[in-house]
């Protein structure tokens, strides 16, 4: 399973890309994956939050 970091880059590479991107329609799915890369980042993130408070 990718890690919240693991997440955090592709959303970055995503964005870069939607940057260099040739057209508008290019860019914006470029810019929605990366939105939903970010919040994945956050799911894994409060998962793994969750865990740490988890007795034993």
């Amino acid at each position: 399973m990718p890690t919240q970091q693991d997440h955090i880059i592709e959303a970055e590479r995503l964005e870069r890309l939607a940057d260099a991107a040739d057209s508008d329609h290019a860019r914006d799915a470029l810019r929605r994956m990366a939105q939903t890369s970010r919040l994945s980042a956050a799911l894994v993130g409060m998962l793994e939050a969750s865990r740490e408070e988890l007795p034993g």
